[in-house]
């Protein structure tokens, strides 16, 4: 990893930093340093120590665990997302591994800084708080949906969440999923078998919900899926 300093208005582009004022971005900024991947390199291991937090520039990251010698798969992540905020208050080691999928650009806060900054102005607490209820009841919603959901509801929501950090409109409302998944990467973030995923999504191709351009996903009818999502 190579690393070099940012400014303020970099980190205002991260969905834990925006929202606060220019000066207290400017603070967090002289604390911050970029961090680049290559492409499959480690950001981090699961039960590494929580030194800081990483805001994504660019790029796309796995967020991951093993169970029984088998990967599964948590969450992709792109520009604009954060990873690593938990360990910012907890000080606790890291609950997944964060992997390259392609060279990322990520802007790095320290814990200690972090601290530092927040003590000189509060506010930043403040809007931690904020961030990290909203993201408890994000978290409870989803074990509640993986709870009560078919498999059909399950993967619509994976796919509706993938197009919000990798969609790309396209005419008529049709939204590009511009990032390559296997089905047995959408078979982890839905809990469920590859064959079954891939019996769903041929159902879905047939009724003209999702489909398949240059290899990548396309939701064809966003709002209809989305209706499979609710309870």
């Amino acid at each position: 990893m190579c690393a070099m300093h940012i400014d303020g208005s970099i980190l205002d582009s991260s969905a834990l930093f925006s929202g606060l004022e220019r000066v207290t971005l400017d603070r967090l900024a002289r604390y911050s340093r970029l961090i680049s991947l290559e492409t499959n390199q480690l950001l981090f291991e699961k039960d590494d120590p929580s030194d800081g937090c990483y805001a994504i520039l660019e790029g796309i990251l796995k967020v991951s665990v093993t169970s029984d010698g088998q990967e599964v798969l948590l969450a992709m992540l792109g520009a604009g997302d954060v990873i690593g905020e938990m360990g910012l208050i907890d000080a606790q080691p890291r609950s997944a591994t964060a992997t390259a999928l392609k060279p990322c650009t990520l802007a790095f806060l320290a814990s200690r800084d972090f601290k530092h900054a927040a003590d000189a102005n509060p506010v930043i607490y403040m809007h931690m708080l904020e961030i990290l209820s909203a993201r408890l009841r994000t978290s409870n919603e989803t074990a509640t949906m993986q709870l009560l959901l078919p498999l059909r509801g399950r993967l619509a929501r994976v796919l509706l969440r993938l197009a919000e950090g990798f969609g790309e409109p396209l005419e008529g409302g049709r939204v590009l999923i511009r990032q390559k998944f296997t089905q047995a990467e959408l078979a982890r973030m839905t809990g469920s078998a590859r064959e079954n995923v891939n019996r769903q999504i041929k159902e879905w191709r047939r009724e003209g919900l999702v489909s398949r351009i240059s290899g990548y996903y396309c939701l064809e009818d966003a709002g209809k899926l989305r209706q499979l999502t609710k309870l």
